[in-house]
């Protein structure tokens, strides 16, 4: 993060524009703790307790996987094993879909908590937030508890280590949403995570970019394309199509690899061209932050709210430095452009769709992008047309190609 702002800081020559960066720099070290003072500790560092780590005891004894002989059965008992459940979590909104999906076909299906070093989950919270948050009715147990199942799948890098040591004759499979390695610098963490690619479980992943990526670890794996609710994300019929003059910003400051300040800055570049346009931030209360410009703070929406915002914003800056989001397939069926930074990570997963607006991810770069879609004299015919782009992209041939996957790999007539 602080390397993104001190070659921002470093680039930008206007002095108007390296104030506006060192601000947001200060006031995100300030609040997320990045800088610490260490003469202000008065007791040793446990390093036990350190923070985003499985569980020690995990790492330290490792087992080594051997994959089971096929059995023959048609109906499974699948088990995702995740870390601790909150509200909102992209990664558990998808893994939820595919749970329901498998359990409604006929498998038996269920989910265990793994407590990580430092945040630890019972399994009856875990169980509410799957309810109320997922709109998933299934068992919840904790990683411990788990005897007779016949596939579990590690669904982050923390979660790898305690399936690895799972006592089970179950298939191993690890179910990958991103390259995780990079969520933390070059450290422990980052070769911790890397690791987990060499466990021999089989993996499937969300869209082709990380099959590649796994793939350079000698893992196996398949892929399922991205889908989009299209129930819920189109755009407003025709004849009433009338954007609004807004854009909006997938705003995850905790998040990394969602280029916060990148888009910040972007952003005050394109509010110093077009005053006239509200910016709305949505993805995370960032009440706490200080930005350099009037915005509207939406944090955290429900999907019904998200569509109707899609559907009156003109563009919205998402940007994914690791692997793609699910917004850009949802922001198209809702007549929204995504304007989002170029790459495989992002090209690879999506293919050729009409309407996503790629750049370089950099303020200058990203500004303009935006500048050129506002600037079209077809704004809400051009919403209409990039709508029909995502037509056919339900998630119901990627919820059977997961199925079929686990099938080949675990059944006798797979």
């Amino acid at each position: 993060m602080m390397s993104v702002i001190k070659k921002v800081i470093d680039t930008y020559q206007n002095e108007g524009m390296r104030a506006v960066a060192r601000k947001i720099s200060d006031k995100i070290r300030g609040r997320s703790g990045v800088v610490n003072n260490v003469n202000s500790i008065n007791s040793k560092i446990d390093l036990s307790k350190s923070p985003q780590m499985p569980q020690i005891e995990d790492i330290v004894s490792q087992s080594v996987y051997k994959k089971p002989e096929k059995i023959a059965k048609t109906k499974l008992k699948i088990t995702f094993i995740t870390p601790p459940v909150g509200p909102g979590g992209g990664g558990h909104s998808t893994i939820a879909r595919f749970a329901n999906f498998l359990q409604n076909n006929g498998h038996q299906v269920s989910f265990a908590i793994y407590n990580t070093n430092t945040i630890s989950q019972t399994a009856k919270e875990a169980q509410d937030v799957f309810k109320k948050s997922y709109g998933l009715s299934t068992v919840v147990k904790l990683a411990s508890e788990l005897t007779n199942e016949d596939v579990v799948f590690a669904t982050s890098w923390e979660t790898a280590y305690g399936v690895l040591n799972l006592k089970t004759k179950a298939h191993k499979f690890y179910f990958v949403q991103d390259f995780e390695p990079m969520f933390f610098g070059v450290g422990s963490r980052y070769m911790l995570a890397e690791a987990t690619y060499k466990f021999g479980f089989y993996g499937i992943t969300a869209g082709k970019w990380l099959t590649k990526k796994v793939a350079q670890y000698g893992m196996l794996a398949d892929y399922f394309d991205f889908g989009v609710d299209l129930d819920i994300y189109k755009p407003k019929p025709s004849q009433v199509i009338k954007k609004q003059k807004k854009i909006i910003f997938y705003a995850r400051a905790h998040t990394e690899r969602r280029g916060f300040e990148l888009g910040v800055l972007a952003l005050q570049i394109f509010k110093e061209k077009y005053p006239e346009y509200e910016i709305a931030f949505f993805g995370q209360d960032t009440s706490g932050y200080e930005i350099p410009f009037e915005y509207t703070n939406l944090g955290i929406l429900t999907k019904n709210e998200l569509s109707k915002l899609y559907q009156e914003s003109v563009a919205c800056l998402v940007l994914s430095l690791t692997n793609v989001s699910l917004l850009p397939l949802e922001l198209l069926a809702s007549g929204c452009v995504p304007v989002m930074n170029g790459g495989e990570n992002n090209t690879l997963v999506l293919g050729d769709i009409n309407g996503i607006e790629y750049t370089t991810a950099y303020p200058t770069s990203l500004a303009e992008k935006l500048c050129s879609v506002v600037e079209r004299d077809d704004i809400d015919a051009h919403s209409a047309a990039i709508s029909e782009s995502v037509e056919g992209k339900s998630w119901q041939k990627s919820y059977e190609k997961v199925e079929k996957i686990i099938l080949q790999e675990v059944t006798l007539n797979g």
